[in-house]
């Protein structure tokens, strides 16, 4: 018989299931194929493939898009979390269209940022959509700018955090003093360091009673530093105490308002008193730090210390430039708690670089991470032992000029290292034209820095009006604390004038040199205009 015609007697209902399952077998005999050896990927490949994919994940902006039909003509304001904190913009929009965006602020690197608004702000008004690559290396500060942009024009509000970089400044607790002591009648001076620099103020005691707090001295943003100013000082008054919260939005000022009330404080209390003791106020048996303090004119170049945890060494280097403290880094922590380790780090190298010393006197440590923190001051200090050429015989002066002490943070959360150039941003529509200047910023007679150059961009319509300065830059790192003190204030001023350059400009307090050298960047772009 053949088979096709045995075929015929087997019952359909048994033959479909043994077909399906013979056609899976020659399918598995068909489609197999002998296991290759994998390849292993060196290192190099496999960082380059990791990158790529991380690259692929932050292309876009998670930020969705708008439909312009229904935004009406005008300019609308709005603000979004960048890299380190907020970022502010102006959306112009004329019949239906975005027209113009202008960064009104932000708290991110200035490279970095000025890399992603150049691109982020040309491809929102071409595309005339928030669907626009963020630039590679400055994800954060691409998206703050794009959801910004949103928020001006819809009213979103950015939920996300702003990023946090491992080496930024985290604004802690400046936790709770012991105030039962006796003050004596006066007024005493008393510093700390805020964001950008020394605070200082001075406290008047009448009858063992806070009768008066002034701020002497500050570098701060004005816009935070007042904000925490005007809550701060009459709370402490009214309270009679400094054990009181820091201000929402204005952490680091109002920290460093409230150390430097206390610093003054610790001066008024009649010796015997409680309050007069320096044990850490969380611990009933800390370490105090009996170091010799360093002075002396330091030699440029980088320098290790080691001091004393509160389980073992610590050892920091200390970047020395133009006899200034530039850099601190941590080079190992042996056994001190994390917690506490990281507590004391996020503070205290910040301080001794805007207070330009390490020494115990000068430089508060961290509530609750008492032992860590004069740890870290007293590595700093063997460090600043060897970097010392000769002792100190000039008086320690507080001038205007670039070389005070108060403002040299260049570890700072706006620390540019502007030694690599910034790709010049494009005019954002047809009728504005970019004009570079440049100056040279000369030292005054302290002869204490070499000159240096520095560069900006000014923005003028088709009128003649200049509408905006960008890419402040600069060629010489170590001057990156006061070349940003004059770049967070000087541009307003600048602006002020428009095209003229011949009325007198108010120079940033404490960054003199670099406010004259912008003033005269400023200049010489504008004259490029009148060409």
């Amino acid at each position: 018989m053949k088979i096709i015609d045995k075929l015929k007697n087997v019952n359909l209902i048994q033959f479909v299931p043994a077909l399906f399952i013979i056609s899976l077998v020659g399918n598995s005999i068909l489609g197999y194929t002998a296991p290759k050896a994998k390849l292993q990927k060196n290192v190099g490949e496999s960082q380059v493939e990791a990158a790529t994919i991380a690259k692929k994940k932050t292309k876009k902006a998670n930020a969705g898009d708008i439909d312009l039909s229904k935004i009406k003509d005008g300019t609308y304001e709005g603000q979004a979390n960048g890299y380190r904190g907020l970022v502010k913009v102006a959306v112009t929009v004329k019949d239906h269209k975005i027209t113009a965006i202008k960064v009104l602020s932000n708290s991110d690197d200035a490279a970095f940022f000025g890399r992603a608004s150049a691109g982020v702000i040309k491809s929102i008004i071409e595309k005339q959509s928030l669907k626009v690559d963020v630039v590679s290396g400055a994800t954060y500060s691409s998206n703050g700018i794009i959801k910004a942009v949103k928020n001006a024009l819809t009213g979103e509000e950015d939920k996300s955090s702003a990023k946090a970089s491992g080496s930024s400044k985290s604004a802690g607790s400046v936790g709770t003093a012991d105030e039962s002591g006796t003050y004596k009648d006066g007024t005493f001076t008393g510093t700390a360091s805020g964001y950008h620099g020394t605070v200082k103020v001075s406290v008047t005691i009448k009858n063992n009673k806070i009768k008066a707090i002034k701020v002497l001295e500050s570098h701060d943003d004005a816009a935070y530093f007042n904000r925490a100013k005007g809550i701060l000082l009459p709370l402490m008054i009214k309270k009679q105490s400094t054990n009181v919260d820091a201000v929402s939005g204005a952490t680091f000022s109002s920290n460093g308002i409230i150390k430097a009330v206390r610093n003054a404080l610790k001066k008024a209390v009649v010796k015997g008193s409680s309050s007069s003791s320096d044990s850490d106020n969380n611990s009933s048996s800390t370490k105090k730090n009996t170091t010799d303090n360093v002075t002396g004119v330091y030699k440029d170049g980088v320098y290790e210390g080691t001091g004393k945890g509160f389980r073992g060494n610590i050892t920091v280097s200390v970047r020395i430039k133009h006899s200034k403290i530039v850099e601190i880094k941590l080079v190992k922590n042996e056994k001190d708690d994390s917690a506490y380790f990281n507590k004391a780090w996020n503070e205290v190298p910040y301080s001794i670089i805007a207070m330009q010393t390490a020494n115990a006197d000068k430089v508060d440590v961290v509530s609750g991470a008492t032992y860590s923190s004069n740890g870290i001051m007293e590595a700093v200090r063997n460090a600043l032992k060897k970097a010392v050429a000769k002792k100190d015989t000039t008086s320690n002066s507080n001038s205007n000029s670039n070389n005070s002490s108060s403002d040299n943070n260049n570890s700072s959360k706006d620390d540019d290292n502007n030694t690599d150039p910034v790709t010049p941003s494009e005019p954002t529509t047809d009728d504005e034209t970019v004009y570079t200047g440049t100056a040279v910023c000369e030292p005054d007679k302290s002869k204490q820095f070499d000159p240096y150059n520095i560069s900006l961009e000014i923005v003028v319509s088709s009128d003649g009006t200049v509408k905006r300065i960008q890419n402040i830059t600069w060629d010489d790192d170590s001057m990156s604390g006061w070349c940003n003190l004059a770049k967070r204030r000087m541009p307003n001023r600048l602006l002020a004038s428009g095209t003229d350059t011949d009325r007198e400009y108010d120079i940033v307090s404490g960054a003199t040199c670099s406010s004259k050298a912008m003033i005269n960047a400023y200049k010489d772009a504008v004259s490029k205009i009148k060409k």
